[in-house]
């Protein structure tokens, strides 16, 4: 699915009180008298694109006007408008609206949700091109034209193209190195220093992973190595020693034991328990032994405690300076090792990289001097095909030419590329934006495009008064040339030639009334029968006679529809 504008609606621009214009895919054409609105059209396009509105627009005794475009978007628009400005298609169409009202106040918004001016500008590029007399198109601005003579030269210059790039950006990286490397001899003196001071500080604490853990577990028990003594050696008297006055509990546990021994023989479960109480009561006996093992190991000297909190408090300095775990201060120290050897080897570093930059700007160099080689060879080429699309729009003396520049290196190489136009004999050349003719101007972007392969398949495109001062054949040339168009984008045209309209695919007709003293402008889609008068209108003027009417069923049988 081709990206298109589905529909927009009109309220209360100008003449227009109220609009819903529904456009087909393909080639569309809007049609009508002198003054009808035709050029009301165009604004509200422009106004979908972001360009500024005047409150003069509203339609004389109403406050506001309005204007929205549904745009139907292919999955690459998509994912480009969500990851540029964070909107999201709802079922694969954007909503663009303007609101203008006469205190001033002008609202433009996208999906619902507020814009910018200069947001919706950008959005509106990606959406719809507008060829006229006044459009910025991107054909017209010379920063595209590098990237329009590039993508139309196909494979062989982008092979070049991606090799270049890949040599510039190591470029780039190279000469950042070598200036670190390069950088204040006393800045380096210092740093130099710096390093060999936390280098020698972090390596003389010896520091070991885990090591702190078990420093803080072994300062708990230092600092309360009395209460342990104490509370241990008690339990012990309690469960092995006792006293005169009461039996250990060792000695209780044997001694209810044997009494359960005096009578298990006459009875095989209490046989069983007796077996089993006998297991847990060894059982018992040895941790009790192990008790009295753990308590003769206790030993408290008091300068042990104030070690452990000397080396606890070397670490957590480090930790404050180095990083928060002993893992990443011996990371932060392999750093400072590896930059260290750096410094000292600077001289050498900066030799080596001096011999890998000349290197690679040889390389670069020629790659340049191939990729100028390529524009120019088919900058020629691509003039020539263009001046035949001109000639067949009645523009044979146009002449056309594709300047190439030297410039400094940039990630495009080395040429400054710009389009340039010579509209009359012995003239010099201009650039586009130098052509003072709307119509002019709307063929030669024609012309460009059916030659240019620019990527514009994903927008709309609109043509506004592309057929100003042309001859009947070259009327059937453009309006062919805007149908083969129309087969990879959505084309909109205004046009007042039969043998363009005829071609058309969807066609519209703005008609203007009077109505109760009010001037009201309508748009209506017409069908064949209303295409036939609609045409012969045009072939003959205000009188639609049997003549004009068979002339325009044959235009339409010529264009197969």
């Amino acid at each position: 699915m081709k990206p298109l504008l589905s529909k927009i609606f009109i309220k209360n621009v100008a003449v227009i009180e109220s609009a819903e214009i529904e456009f087909g895919q393909g080639f569309n054409i809007l049609t009508g008298e002198t003054g009808a609105g035709k050029s009301i059209i165009i604004d509200s396009f422009n106004l979908l694109k972001g360009q500024r509105a005047d409150k003069d627009i509203i339609r004389t005794g109403e406050s506001k006007a309005r204007v929205d475009g549904v745009f139907t978007v292919d999955a690459e628009t998509e994912l480009a408008l969500s990851d540029d400005y964070g909107i999201e298609p709802c079922d694969g169409e954007i909503v663009i609206s303007r609101e203008i009202s006469s205190d001033g106040k002008n609202t433009a918004r996208v999906n619902g949700l507020p814009v910018t001016s200069g947001v919706l500008k950008e959005i509106g590029e990606y959406l719809i091109t507008i060829h006229g007399q006044h459009d910025n198109t991107s054909l017209l601005s010379k920063k595209t034209h590098l990237q329009l003579l590039d993508t139309a030269a196909g494979e062989d210059l982008a092979g070049t193209l991606a090799e270049y790039r890949a040599v510039h950006s190591e470029i780039i990286d190279k000469q950042a190195q070598l200036e670190s490397v390069k950088s204040d001899e006393q800045e380096k003196i210092r740093r130099l220093d710096m390093l060999k001071f936390q280098i020698d500080e972090i390596e003389a604490a010896s520091l070991e992973n885990g090591e702190d853990e078990e420093l803080s577990h072994k300062r708990a028990m230092l600092e309360n190595a009395e209460r342990i003594a104490e509370s241990t050696q008690n339990a012990y008297s309690l469960l092995f020693e006792g006293d005169d006055r009461q039996k250990s509990a060792n000695d209780l546990l044997w001694e209810g034991l044997g009494k359960i021994g005096e009578v298990a023989e006459y009875d095989g479960e209490l046989q069983r328990v007796h077996e089993e109480l006998t297991d847990l009561v060894y059982e018992v006996s040895d941790k009790i032994r192990s008790l009295r093992k753990y308590i003769d190991t206790l030993t408290y000297e008091p300068y042990e405690l104030e070690q452990v909190e000397d080396r606890l408090d070397l670490i957590y300095n480090l930790k404050r300076k180095y990083g928060t775990t002993i893992e990443l201060i011996k990371e932060y120290l392999a750093d400072a090792r590896a930059e260290a050897d750096s410094i000292i080897r600077s001289d050498e570093i900066a030799a080596e990289l001096d011999a890998e930059l000349n290197a690679l700007k040889k390389q670069r160099e020629d790659l340049a001097d191939k990729l100028t080689t390529l524009r120019t060879e088919f900058g020629d080429k691509l003039s020539a095909r263009i001046e035949e699309q001109l000639a067949d729009l009645d523009m044979a003396k146009v002449k056309f030419k594709v300047k190439i520049e030297e410039c400094e290196y940039n990630s495009n190489g080395k040429d400054d590329v710009e389009f340039l136009i010579c509209t009359n004999v012995g003239e010099e050349f201009k650039p586009l934006t130098k052509i003072a003719s709307g119509g002019e101007l709307s063929r030669i972007m024609l012309g460009m495009r059916n030659v240019l392969n620019d990527g514009d398949g994903r927008r709309t495109l609109v043509f506004d008064e592309i057929d100003a001062g042309v001859s009947g054949h070259a009327a059937q040339r453009i309006g062919e040339k805007l149908r083969a168009i129309s087969s990879g984008s959505q084309v909109i045209c205004i046009t007042h030639l039969p043998q363009i309209a005829a071609l058309a695919t969807d066609h519209y007709l703005i008609e203007k009334n009077v109505q109760e003293g009010r001037t009201l402008t309508r748009v209506e889609h017409l069908d064949y029968e209303s295409r036939v008068y609609e045409l012969a209108r045009t072939l003959g003027g205000a009188t639609v006679t049997d003549i004009t009417l068979a002339n325009a069923r044959e235009l339409l049988k010529q264009a197969d529809i």
